[in-house]
């Protein structure tokens, strides 16, 4: 619940209320445990914020401001009256790195003027990070541009970033900041490593901006909006819903929040929750209670398109395996039989797939439903013939319209009770708090692209650098865990490797890229018929390094799972064990030296005083379950 206490906080905040002064503070933002502090204030008249976080200046001097309507709302600024505050503490489930988030925070809204516009800026405080926001003055008919630049208080020792592109299908890597390119379009999130502590910068909340980037400039991060680079204007699409989220926010039209998660170490970083916590909750008349998370089988990427005749073949594998879900790809609007058209075929192998237990998952491509009325009547005949969930892809660049067409797609969806895969997509922004049926999304170069079809390999660094990059937005569809031995040796990933991703990359359901045999035959059967897709704890090992090591310890229940992902040089870990409560039966799965196809497997107690010792080969990994 959210508790107006001003006077508690106007010791904090107090503005100081005049004409633009050098050096003007006009907000002071403490978070509920003090460990982050934000600053707003003015100098010449132009607006910025600083951070500290215990103490220690995180962000420098840091520009802040839109220009709508041809007014730049970071110059000429003076406050307009006292900041209001409020706190914010809730709890919330959660299908993630956990399994509820807790939103602490102080909020501030303060009144602004610029160039005679007036307009509130929304600032957060949290104890691991901040965000502020821009209401847009009453009437604003365009946005020019943003001024947000982040400027880092100190130097960064390593940086992971990732090429821009609209379909976010760029490499991730970890450079030093000299490598990072300057005045190139950068992937949000990036991740900084500085002197004691992690900032990673994103945004939040993006309902009807376009989707926004960055720039490296020295540094520092600017803002900018690849497929709006001119601007654009503020125009409601007049055939949506009016119940979209329309990016208002306590009344006020407001960009995202921009966001900047602060963490002592990557456990911190891994398990913050501030991309969610700055979203809505669900509508009160919504229920979600029938989204389920689970395991997925998936034939394009072994088999090419779909066979009608093959689909209950994969229906009975999964049964097999105990897998619940089963997508049909790209490929069944080409079926024909017995006088039966592509629908009355999907249906029957809808029918089929209920009749073992297992639900469906149906690919379509954007461009068949770009209109809301058509996109609507896609949707119910999607649900009409039985399927549980769509995926969608080939979504064109993110404008406000298109931002605009995922809010109307993930509401039709969230009605008509269908689980949501967006692909060729634009990032999350932590929506899934308010959509959860919005289960997983793509955004993200993964193992689609590491395919010899198409005589595509993926870097062992990058998949080492997604944690850090990509991830920190959200779950994403990586398709992980390839076991045949021809295609893993085309980039030299061990089977070891290949199972530790569905563990470190989160994906409430969970595609398996690889043909049912491989899954079926395997010496890890076991394991691929018990693994969950969604966590209650989450912890970030110590042997992890951004770009090099990727290793998580994951708990369900009573159960824990380790996934070790490798990247390009070999090397030696240990696994300090002293998260376990008691002696547990463990299923450790090393690397074989000797192949990439073969796994050294032990099947022992573990205690909690134990510490492993793992040898990783490039490209290699290490997997454990503890029960």
């Amino acid at each position: 619940m959210r508790k107006k206490n001003w006077l508690d906080f106007l010791p904090l905040c107090l503005c100081l209320v005049g004409t633009p002064a050098w050096g003007e503070e006009l907000l002071q933002l403490a978070s509920p445990g003090g460990q982050v502090t934000v600053r707003v204030f003015t100098e010449g008249g132009k607006l910025f914020c600083d951070a500290k976080r215990e103490g220690v200046a995180m962000l420098a001097s840091s520009p802040l401001g839109l220009v709508a309507d041809g007014v730049d709302l970071g110059a000429n600024v003076s406050a307009r009256s006292a900041a209001e505050t409020e706190k914010i503490d809730e709890s919330y489930p959660l299908f993630g790195n956990h399994a509820k988030a807790r939103n602490r925070a102080v909020e501030a809204a303060l009144p602004l003027e610029a160039s005679g516009k007036r307009y509130t800026l929304f600032v957060r405080a949290y104890d691991d990070g901040m965000a502020v926001r821009y209401a847009l003055p009453e009437g604003t008919k365009r946005v020019d541009g943003e001024r947000t630049i982040w400027v880092l208080a100190s130097d960064a020792e390593k940086v992971a970033w990732t090429n821009f592109s609209p379909d976010y299908e760029g490499i991730s890597r970890v450079t030093p900041m000299d490598s990072v390119p300057e005045g190139e379009t950068l992937a949000g999130p990036v991740t900084m490593k500085t002197a004691g502590c992690y900032l990673s910068f994103s945004e939040a909340d993006c309902e009807a901006f376009p989707d926004m980037a960055f720039v490296r400039e020295g540094n520092a991060l600017k803002v900018c909006f690849p497929a709006s680079e001119k601007g654009w204007d503020l125009v409601r699409l007049s055939d949506e819903s009016e119940k979209i989220l329309d990016g208002h926010y306590k009344g006020k039209l407001v960009s995202p929040w921009r966001t900047v998660v602060m963490a002592g170490d990557l456990n911190g970083l891994a398990n913050s929750d501030m991309m969610t916590n700055l979203c809505p909750a669900p509508a009160e008349d919504m229920d979600f209670s029938w989204v389920k998370p689970g395991r997925c089988l998936w034939q394009w990427w072994s088999s090419g398109a779909p066979k009608y005749e093959e689909q209950r073949a994969w229906y009975d594998a999964a049964v097999a395996l105990g897998w619940e879900y089963y997508l049909i790809d790209d490929g069944w609007r080409n079926w024909k039989k017995d006088g039966k058209d592509q629908w009355a075929l999907l249906e029957d192998a809808i029918a089929y797939g209920d009749s073992v237990g297992v639900k469906t998952l149906v690919w379509v491509n954007s461009a068949e439903m770009r209109k809301a009325p058509g996109r609507r009547a896609y949707l119910e005949r999607v649900k009409a013939i039985g399927a549980a969930g769509i995926k969608i892809d080939f979504i064109p660049k993110a404008t406000t319209e298109i931002m605009q067409w995922y809010m109307g797609a993930t509401q039709d969806c969230a009605e008509l009770g269908l689980l949501v895969n967006f692909h060729g997509s634009v990032k999350p922004t932590g929506l899934s708090r308010t959509y959860p049926h919005d289960i997983t999304r793509e955004a993200v170069r993964g193992n689609e692209y590491q395919i010899r079809r198409f005589n595509r390999v993926l870097p062992q660094s990058h998949y080492v650098s997604l944690p850090f990059t990509r991830l920190l937005a959200g779950a994403a569809d990586l398709t992980p865990v390839t076991l045949n031995p021809e295609e893993i040796a085309t980039g030299g990933y061990s089977w070891a490797h290949e199972v530790a991703q569905a563990i470190v990359f989160l994906s409430p359901v969970l595609h398996f890229s690889d043909h049912y045999s491989y899954y079926l035959e395997s010496p890890m059967r076991d394991l691929f018929e018990a693994m969950p897709t969604t966590w209650d704890e989450t912890r970030v090992l110590s042997c992890t390094e951004m770009g090099e090591v990727a290793a998580y310890a994951r708990r369900k229940g009573k159960e824990w799972w380790i996934g070790v992902m490798n990247g390009d040089s070999p090397q030696e870990i240990t696994i300090p064990l002293d998260f376990l409560k008691r002696k547990k039966k463990g299923t450790l799965v090393f690397d074989d030296e000797t192949r990439l196809d073969g796994i050294v497997r032990e099947d022992r107690k573990v205690s909690p005083q134990e510490v492993l010792h793992v040898k990783l080969r490039p490209g290699g990994g290490f997997v454990a379950r503890l029960r």
